[in-house]
């Protein structure tokens, strides 16, 4: 299963990678070599980990695991991604945590890159979806608890437990009434509820104001970096917003709100997924941004 997956990755050997074979296609092309010796973050070559320190990253990754399953929820992230990330900033073996695994995007993708993963997802619907794709694919389920991260974490503070990485792709902001537009097109390119994830009033897209939902990943923050093993890394996926005319720089907020919590950041990659839907937002008037990309915070303990 694992092999079959890998394939997907459509990772071929070549003469190293440079600046016209980076993988803007979707592919990335290497040299395999022996990692470095003195390399104790992960088990990378030397072309791998220089690939990965790239700011700008652009996919064109494959359907598969499931995503006419996962594609229900409207921003499920690809298993490649979560492995990409998963890859450089552990060891095989080690533990990564997602407070907010949806689909289990994170879960799949350590799974194929084998790490163990916990996932924390509040909507039991996308937990059953998670379990759904592992039965059909053949993919050992990992650890995913249903219930708000905010006290699954307490708990799995008071039990003293400890992960090596945090990747995970917490809802971008609050569940806004409309966004880039004057409500002529649809709320997201995606064919799929991005407006409302669950009734819980514990979500945090269901929160009240932008304000709210700073304080409530601050809050998360606050609560993860104990759980994180001195040392080790946490990505965080975010999205800007375009509210009431104005762009908003969700991603510097709640960067902010990590740095107060304890985490330094270290640097952001820019992730663009080839073939994101653009519309003409403002036109003839006035300038609207479409946002076709996410950013990728780089933190650590």
């Amino acid at each position: 299963m694992l092999a079959r997956v890998s394939d997907a990755l459509s990772i071929h050997d070549g003469a190293g990678l440079d600046d016209e074979d980076d993988g803007d296609d979707g592919s990335v092309r290497w040299t395999r070599s022996a990692a470095h010796p003195r390399n104790t973050l992960n088990e990378l070559s030397g072309n791998e980990w220089l690939y990965f320190t790239k700011t700008v990253l652009r996919t064109s990754y494959p359907a598969h695991l499931g995503q006419d399953l996962r594609r229900r929820h409207g921003a499920n992230k690809p298993p490649l991604l979560m492995r990409h990330l998963v890859e450089f900033l552990t060891k095989p073996g080690q533990t990564v945590l997602d407070p907010f695994a949806g689909v289990g995007g994170t879960l799949l993708g350590a799974a194929i890159c084998g790490r163990r993963a916990t996932g924390i997802e509040i909507n039991e619907d996308w937990v059953a979806t998670y379990r759904a794709v592992c039965a059909r694919e053949d993919v050992a389920e990992q650890e995913m608890v249903c219930g708000d991260c905010r006290e699954v974490l307490r708990a799995f503070a008071e039990q003293g437990r400890a992960f090596d990485c945090i990747a995970t792709d917490p809802p971008y902001s609050i569940a806004l009434d409309k966004t880039m537009c004057d409500g002529r097109y649809d709320l997201q390119a995606r064919r799929t509820d991005f407006d409302c994830f669950s009734d819980d009033a514990e979500d945090l897209r269901n929160l009240r104001s932008f304000e709210d939902y700073y304080a409530a990943m601050g809050e998360v923050a606050a609560l993860l970096l104990p759980l994180l093993r001195p040392g080790g890394y946490c990505a965080v996926i975010m999205r800007d917003s375009y509210q009431d005319g104005r762009y908003v720089f969700t991603t510097a907020e709640v960067a902010r709100r990590f740095e107060e919590a304890g985490f330094t950041l270290k640097g952001i990659k820019v992730w663009y997924g080839t073939g994101a839907r653009v519309r003409p937002y403002g036109y003839p008037a006035a300038y609207v941004p479409n946002i076709v990309h996410q950013n990728i915070l780089i933190l650590r303990r």
